[in-house]
């Protein structure tokens, strides 16, 4: 599994989609797979550093491509979350919750899953 998916559905996981109904991540083509870098990046960022004066820059842009509604722009948020079958305004909504929490609460994101 490559990071770039890991990241995907380590953030937006909700426990509400069966493993068979994921798609493989092995069928992407690497554009796909670089789509998938650039939304995985900007969630990353913000859920990681909001809050992080050192960070700001970075995240301000990100929020801001977050909430962007262009079209126009090959890799811009909306294409992406259509490119990914992901609802813009529930990846928002968890991206606004993040922007909620304090950042002591917030659990830092890792690649690696939990045992049951």
């Amino acid at each position: 599994m490559t990071s770039e998916l890991a990241c995907i559905e380590h953030l937006m996981s909700s426990g509400e989609v069966l493993p068979s109904q994921e798609r493989s991540w092995t069928t992407w083509s690497p554009e796909k797979r670089l789509a998938g870098a650039v939304l995985a990046s900007a969630l990353v960022s913000v859920r990681d550093h909001h809050g992080d004066p050192r960070r700001a820059a970075d995240v301000e842009s990100d929020l801001a491509w977050v909430r962007s509604d262009d079209v126009g722009e090959p890799f811009g948020f909306l294409r992406l979350c259509d490119l990914f079958d992901l609802d813009p305004d529930w990846v928002r909504g968890t991206v606004a919750e993040w922007c909620r929490t304090e950042p002591r609460a917030r659990r830092a994101f890792s690649l690696s899953r939990d045992a049951a």
